[in-house]
């Protein structure tokens, strides 16, 4: 117990309150924002100069919640540590929330948190790790994803942080994995056709929230399969790649093309627009999953 207080404390001492810090751009890091004097988000180092950029700040430790895998190598040439405990835009679920609270009271020295670009599930990990580490309150993790711009369309984030309670000294926590282990693409895909039908859902209603399901939201279900798709298509291996990248790219595309419609309230666009990702996606599973 008196480690996790020493640790707490650590980070107690270096926090800056709501005033936090502008976003800037660093070779090979975007959106990069101090959170606290020892707490960074931003986004997933691209490259070399991006870990010597991070060296420069003083990081020592890594926390990564893509879903790509970390570049150990690199961390490890430049004296850093990885912790990967990937989220999707969905939400936090309950054990990477208890991953979280281990890194508040494990961890010391500088911290670096990322996703891809550092603006919603990054700087919603760091809300929870604030608040398990008891540097911040909800309002004040608020104003955070408030700030870094985190979308309100991914509810789910909000919901998780907003609902985040510290879990009890008898919780067991979860051992921090440097490479943690992702779904296949064929789980990723599952879950794709769960939030398509949800859109399908959603565009039978007219494009409103169904009446007999009152918590999806129509552009934040739109976001959720372009998301998803977005994120596959960067986990692919070379031979996935090769076989249907092309295929899975063209329906981040039109994804983003139902997104924006849905968002502006293009209704005609929209049902357009789902009717060819509709075609694209049972092209691809017609020839790579059936």
């Amino acid at each position: 117990m008196k480690a996790i207080w020493t640790v707490v404390g650590f980070i107690m001492a270096s926090f800056v309150g709501q005033q936090f810090s502008q976003a800037e751009d660093k070779p090979g890091l975007h959106n990069v924002r101090r959170v606290t004097d020892s707490i960074l988000v931003g986004s997933e180092p691209g490259g070399e100069e991006a870990f010597r950029s991070l060296q420069s700040l003083g990081v020592q430790v890594i926390l990564s919640v893509d879903g790509a895998a970390p570049n150990l190598e690199l961390a490890r040439k430049y004296g850093m540590r990885y912790i990967h405990i990937p989220i999707g835009y969905d939400g936090i679920d309950q054990q990477s929330a208890l991953a979280m609270t281990r890194v508040a009271r494990d961890i010391r020295g500088p911290l670096y948190v990322h996703c891809h670009h550092g603006r919603h599930r990054g700087p919603a990990a760091v809300a929870v790790v604030c608040l398990a580490a008891g540097v911040m309150n909800h309002e004040q993790t608020e104003a955070l994803m408030k700030t870094a711009g985190t979308s309100r369309d991914y509810v789910g984030l909000w919901r998780d942080v907003a609902a985040f309670r510290v879990p009890g000294p008898e919780v067991k926590l979860p051992e921090l994995q440097e490479v943690a282990r992702v779904d296949s693409v064929a789980v990723a895909m599952a879950k794709l056709d769960r939030h398509f039908e949800q859109v399908k859902l959603v565009s039978k209603a007219g494009w409103k929230v169904p009446a007999e399901h009152p918590d999806l939201i129509p552009v934040t279900e739109a976001l959720l399969v372009e998301d998803g798709l977005r994120e596959t298509a960067r986990q692919l291996d070379s031979r996935q790649a090769d076989a249907y990248g092309g295929l899975l790219q063209e329906s981040v595309v039109q994804a983003g093309e139902l997104t924006k419609a849905v968002r502006l309230g293009q209704w005609d666009d929209a049902g357009a627009a789902l009717m060819r990702l509709e075609k694209s996606c049972a092209k691809c599973h017609a020839d790579f999953r059936n």
